[in-house]
Order: C-alpha cells, then structure tokens, then sequence
C-alpha cells in the first residue's frame, strides 16, 4: 500500500480498529508484521493518559512478560524517542547509544521472542505531547534504507492523526494551556528541586525575573505553589524532566 492510499483509506475509516489494521498492512508491504503504538507522555488533547501497548499485535506472552518486568521504565528504545524526530533501528540505538546491560538483555529477549530488526518512530503533539510506534518482523532480515525509514515515520504519524481522531470527544475543553519556553525552563529546573535563586543563575537573569515567570505559570496553571505547578504540568505533558536525560 502506498502513502497516498493509506493516507485517504486511513481517514476514511470507520474505527480505531480499522485504522489500525489498515497501518498493519502498509507496514506488511515494508516487511514488518509486528507492531506496537504507546503512548509516552499523557496525551491531554484526546483525555487519555501515557501507556504502553494502546494498540499492537505483538506476541502476547512478550507483552504480558514485558509488563511483568517493569521494562517500559528500562526500555532504551522508547527513552531514544524524546533525542529525535526521525525513525530509527533498534540496531541503532543498541550500537551508538550508552545502554546498561540490562538494557542489553532486555533487547535479547525480544529478539528470542521473534521480535526482530525493530524500529521506532516518535510523534510529537501539542503541549509536549509523545506518542511512539514500534515495529518488527517476526522473519528478521529487514534492513530499512533512510528512504523507506522516511516512509515509516510519515505511516506512523498519519496512523497516530487517523487513529486519535475517535478520542476527540472524550479530550480536554478548547481552551488548552500553553507555556512559554522560558516558562517551561523554569518549570523544568523547579521539578529537579533548584531553587529560585539557583535557576535564577542559570537563565542568567534575576530572581525577580524568575519569580514573574512563576507568577504567570501559576496563573496559567491555576494553581498557588511552585510543587502543584511541577506536578499538574507533567501530569498535562506540559514538562517530562524524568524522561528527557541522556541514556
């Protein structure tokens, strides 16, 4: 199946599970039979929260195992999405990226249950939003070239624009809240327990510059202290400071 065809038989669809098997059979033409769509932060615009495996078809016993373990936390693979906007190998990050050996086994296991050469795409979304796609062949031997991994990424966020459409009416009202690069800095530094006076030096700006920034966060956020701000924003995707570290 090609773009253009998946893009309008996508839209035409009748239900998520539509859209999904549509996705499954453009990547079946690409050579991978395997799939997964998650959710990496919370997504506020269509009221659902960050979860792993929302739609796939991976082998059952690796999903139940795979939460068992508590692996999505370790995962390298989806850590990887928030460095880049391109889709990329899991041969990649398991060869150009620093990966505990934990990591290392976890990624062995998946090559034992016929999970095999694995990419990934990440999908970014208003208010820091992040979704990501994996995929894999159960064959192996799939050796994507930078053309086709393009293709992947452009089928991955058609699939995730098609499919949350249906989750529209169960999103947050109109009025979404929107935090400025600077306010989102400041926020960030806040979740990490810098002071004001610390982020202040940082920014290179005075405490009271920073203390208006807060004041505007609150106001935007509804909220009265700098820890409610921290937590209401990650909860609304708005900062991940857990998530955004080096591996």
């Amino acid at each position: 199946m090609i773009l253009e065809e998946f893009i309008t038989r996508s839209n035409g669809a009748s239900s998520q599970e539509e859209v999904f098997a549509l996705f499954q059979e453009a990547l079946r033409d690409l050579g991978y039979d395997s799939v997964v769509y998650s959710l990496l932060t919370d997504h506020p615009s269509i009221g659902r929260k960050a979860g792993h495996g929302v739609m796939g078809n991976y082998p059952t016993d690796w999903m139940d195992y795979y939460m068992a373990k508590g692996y999505f936390a370790k995962d390298p693979i989806p850590k990887h999405a928030f460095t880049t906007q391109a889709a990329y190998t899991w041969e990649h990050v398991v060869e150009t990226c620093s990966i505990s050996s934990r990591q290392k086994r976890l990624m062995f296991e998946a090559q034992e249950a016929r999970l095999l050469s694995g990419a990934a795409v990440a999908i970014y979304g208003p208010n820091f939003e992040v979704a990501g796609v994996g995929i894999a062949s159960s064959a192996g031997g799939v050796k994507p070239s930078r053309d086709i991994l393009s293709v992947i990424r452009a089928l991955s966020h058609q699939f995730h624009f098609a499919y949350s459409q249906f989750d529209l009416p169960r999103g947050l009202p109109a009025r979404q809240v929107y935090l400025t690069p600077r306010e989102r800095e400041v926020l960030s530094f806040s979740a990490e327990g810098k002071s004001i006076p610390v982020i202040a030096a940082i920014l290179s700006v005075s405490v009271g510059v920073v203390k208006f920034h807060l004041q505007n966060i609150y106001t935007k956020l509804d909220v009265s202290s700098r820890q409610t701000a921290v937590v209401k924003a990650i909860r609304l995707g708005l900062i991940v400071p857990s998530l955004v570290r080096p591996l």
